[in-house]
């Protein structure tokens, strides 16, 4: 009889979108493991994303407020994959990852300079919803390949539009 083998499975099925990070009480970046990510225009520019957090005793360290969306290189996506099968969501940025990090420049949370794309949100807040826990905050600053984005050179969100008729 041939019996299966069973390893450790990741908490979740979906593959990682972007990584949003934190200080912990320690002082030690936090990172939690997002599933999905989105931007919503208008005078004031909003980021929603997914929290994954009640998956991952460790997440209960964001304080609420600031927090930093990352959006990882392609080819950083499988080893973030690998780190979730092991069932872990919420990393320490340093040691797990071994990104680099440094200080917002409007957000109090570290940026992961690993990332292609790092955005601080401010007034960050857990909402419930009907589908799952969602972290919203107020966009306050756009990082992309290192490079300080001028908040006169960030796109206006609102413009965007579909490409198809």
């Amino acid at each position: 009889m041939n019996e299966p083998s069973f390893g450790t499975k990741a908490p979740v099925a979906w593959r990682p979108a972007g990584l949003i990070s934190w200080y912990g009480p320690d002082g030690n970046p936090l990172v939690l493991v997002t599933s999905w990510i989105a931007l919503v225009g208008g005078s004031l520019p909003r980021l929603r994303t997914a929290w994954c957090g009640r998956f991952d005793s460790a997440s209960r360290y964001w304080p609420g407020g600031d927090f930093i969306l990352n959006v990882p290189h392609e080819s950083d996506l499988e080893t973030i994959r690998r780190i979730m099968d092991k069932g872990k969501l919420c990393l320490h940025a340093e040691e797990e990852l071994t990104y680099s990090c440094l200080s917002g420049i409007a957000a109090a949370a570290p940026r992961l300079l690993e990332c292609a794309v790092q955005i601080e949100c401010v007034g960050g807040r857990l909402i419930e919803t009907d589908f799952d826990v969602e972290l919203c905050g107020d966009v306050a600053r756009v990082h992309r390949d290192g490079v300080n984005l001028d908040p006169l050179e960030i796109p206006d969100l609102c413009a965007l539009s579909p490409l198809s008729p």
